[in-house]
């Protein structure tokens, strides 16, 4: 059994209510999936935990551009960056 414990890790998974994030940040979060769920009632969707930051780095140059996210969207993407500390993102509904 000691070898086993050797190879065995940990990961850390938080949760978000879909309902809690704003519609345009569901909408980025779209094909950035690390894990989906195969049952497609429940649509659960796991991400990496960087994920926010990933899609804050992407807009990084873009401030003024058009396509720049509105102040409170960046605002909650700065907020989930920060509260996001585990290894992956569970969004459900």
């Amino acid at each position: 059994m000691s070898k086993l414990k050797t190879v065995l890790g940990t990961l850390s998974l938080m949760t978000i209510l879909e309902n809690a994030l704003l519609d345009s940040i569901v909408r980025e979060l779209e094909g950035r999936e690390a894990f989906k769920d195969s049952d497609t009632d429940h649509n659960e969707r796991i991400y990496h935990g960087d994920v926010f930051e990933a899609i804050i780095n992407e807009f990084t140059d873009m401030e003024d551009s058009p396509i720049y996210p509105q102040k409170k969207v960046m605002k909650q993407l700065e907020e989930l960056s920060k509260i996001v500390s585990a290894d992956y993102v569970l969004i459900t509904v």
